[in-house]
């Protein structure tokens, strides 16, 4: 399986790609992207960079601290803390076979994270302009 999220935040979205460690715990990877949410077709191919990004068995990181720094430093502020507070988030999951799964979440806040609300929308990895509507859609059922 590959995985990336997508983040609304302010009206930008930013998309990382997301990789499983030897010992089964995802973690933000390279890269990490910020684009307009008006641009779909940006959209779906950010998304598709960011799951082609994505591997399992990466190495367990020695430690957890700075790993979302890439998103924070495009976002422009200092804390996960402070990003999160006005983000939404959609999880994007998606196998050999080619579908992609979005995952609308519900914020909990710092200290819980992002919640799946469903187990989320099939979508084609198709064209990026399809994808990247997909993403927008699966946002708008983010809480």
């Amino acid at each position: 399986m590959k995985a990336a999220t997508i983040y609304e935040r302010k009206g930008k979205l930013y998309v990382h790609s997301s990789s499983k460690t030897t010992t089964g715990v995802w973690v933000i990877n390279p890269p990490a992207l910020a684009v307009e949410k008006e641009d779909t077709g940006e959209v779906g191919r950010a998304v598709r960079e960011c799951l082609a990004a994505s591997r399992e068995g990466v190495s367990h990181p020695k430690s957890f601290t700075n790993l979302f720094d890439p998103v924070l430093n495009l976002a422009g502020v200092k804390s996960f803390a402070t990003f999160v507070k006005s983000a939404k988030c959609v999880e994007v999951e998606t196998s050999d076979d080619g579908a992609v799964t979005l995952i609308p979440t519900r914020n909990e806040g710092v200290d819980d994270g992002f919640v799946p609300l469903s187990s989320g929308t099939e979508a084609a990895l198709g064209s990026n302009e399809a994808l990247g509507s997909a993403a927008i859609a699966a946002l708008a059922m983010a809480e």
